[in-house]
């Protein structure tokens, strides 16, 4: 063939895509003028049995529709959707089943029965739609978590087993978002009847399924587990493997672990409200707060703007997490060896300073202050804090009495930032027994004397960062008690 044949060749071929688009948008132009003058498809070509219900109409699935046009190059039925005939629209070919007399789609109506308003739910990801209805059959879709197929009709098929025990279900004949049918076993599936009212499981647009999936499977850890961990500074009061947000697919159930704050959302659906995945019926929604971090909200009178910062305190309706796979229980025992060394480090120092070195290992460290008090510290953890008339209210933990010694437990360990770490030694924190609270401190030891002040940081930072204005420094005499 010769270099002039091969151009008329494609010259041709070029010349004959060009027709087909040119006629393929003049059909689409006659379908479009159809539908806005309604004049020139004014006869009817049947009715139509609408076997999934359209959206933003109220043509549910079951409902009788007058049908005007087919077109095989859309895809599509031109419909009617009130008596009068002056509302048309189209619809997917797989939406309509169009019958050629109105007693003919009113039959198939009534062979439909209880299943016309029922759509099933995948709870979980892969389910199969079957050729027919037995576990070995040609897998012909494959349904997504949370996406919707509309039932057809119930039918009898193959008893499905895991090992050698039946499991309970049904199998039915159902529709897919695509115009697929085929055939599901009802085990792994909820049923959902639109005729109650209520929102399906998910929109029709399944765009946020896979998002709904991520949140439901992933581990969610507080967003300061991150910032303690790149500080290298952890508070094991607010780095806890207990703390989190965790999806349960099986119980259809989110718990959201925080500081003072349990609490289970048993859910029933997920429904999209603009860019928040709603965990109905309870007050829970989620959304994305980048790749890898979300944001969850309990409290519907304060529901966080879209950019605006989330942090988690005591009584807030929402808290922010990141996602972490991170193993946290070799970070939790590394911390507590850490702090066991770091009270023998304390006790060893002021066994030093109080002119004892090491004779008595097992005595209190007894500190005497006119401002702040008797307070004992024991190498068992433990203290006791007798306060002063004059002690400043607040300093001491909880409603400390002048007239009854205070006891408790004392943690040694907690990280200083550096402006802090260049006049203070270490930190420690007193939990008293007779409240939840802790309060926190900052120390130093010099000649035979504690200096001790009150933190000012919010627990749960990791470091110690600020110290309370509110208090000055207390300077304690040093001594070895019993």
């Amino acid at each position: 063939m010769t270099r002039e044949d091969g151009v008329m060749s494609n010259y041709r071929y070029e010349n004959k895509i060009y027709r087909l688009t040119i006629i393929r948008l003049a059909c689409t132009l006659l379908l479009a003028a159809v539908l806005l003058v309604g004049t020139s498809c004014s006869s009817q070509m049947g009715w139509g049995v609408v076997l999934w219900s359209i959206k933003g109409t109220d043509a549910k699935a079951g409902s009788i529709v007058p049908v005007y046009l087919k077109s095989n190059i859309t895809k599509t039925y031109v419909i009617g959707l009130n008596d009068d005939r002056s509302v048309k629209m189209e619809v997917p070919l797989w939406q309509i089943e169009v019958f050629r007399t109105k007693k003919a789609a009113e039959k198939r109506v009534g062979e439909m029965g209880e299943w016309k308003s029922i759509y099933l739910i995948a709870q979980r990801d892969g389910l199969p739609v079957r050729q027919k209805p037995a576990n070995g059959e040609r897998r012909v879709y494959r349904l997504r978590q949370y996406e919707m197929v509309k039932v057809l009709a119930k039918v009898q098929g193959e008893a499905v087993y895991t090992g050698n025990v039946a499991l309970p279900g049904e199998w039915y004949q159902v529709l897919t978002m695509d115009g697929t049918k085929g055939y599901v076993f009802s085990n792994t599936m909820k049923l959902f009847d639109e005729s109650t009212g209520e929102e399906p499981s998910m929109p029709a647009d399944t765009s946020g399924q896979d998002t709904v999936s991520t949140i439901l499977t992933t581990t969610w850890r507080p967003t300061w587990y991150t910032t303690m961990l790149n500080s290298n500074a952890i508070d094991l009061d607010y780095f806890s493997m207990q703390y989190g947000l965790f999806g349960d697919l099986a119980k259809n159930q989110i718990r959201v672990e925080l500081p003072g704050f349990s609490q289970a959302f048993n859910y029933t659906s997920v429904t999209q409200v603009q860019d928040w995945f709603v965990f109905s019926p309870t007050p829970l929604r989620i959304r994305q707060d980048g790749p890898d971090a979300i944001i969850a909200n309990w409290d519907p009178m304060d529901i966080p703007a879209k950019g605006e910062a989330v942090e988690w305190h005591q009584g807030a309706g929402s808290a922010r997490f990141v996602a972490m796979d991170q193993d946290l229980l070799p970070i939790i025992q590394a911390e507590q060896i850490r702090r066991e060394n770091a009270l023998r480090s304390f006790f060893s120092s002021a066994r030093v300073a109080a002119g004892q070195g090491e004779a008595s290992k097992n005595s209190a460290i007894q500190l005497t202050s006119d401002v702040g008090g008797e307070l004992s510290l024991w190498p068992s953890g433990l203290y006791s804090w007798q306060i002063a008339e004059i002690t400043q209210a607040g300093f001491a933990p909880g409603n400390a009495d002048p007239d009854q010694a205070q006891k408790g437990k004392v943690v040694f360990g907690l990280g200083l930032s550096d402006d802090l770490s260049a006049t203070w030694q270490g930190a420690f924190s007193l939990y008293p027994d007779s409240s939840e609270g802790r309060s926190d401190y900052v120390y130093a030891i010099k000649m035979g004397h504690l200096l001790v002040a009150k933190s000012g940081t919010q627990p749960g930072s990791g470091a110690i960062d600020t110290i309370d204005s509110r208090f000055g420094t207390v300077d304690f005499a040093l001594s070895l008690g019993k």
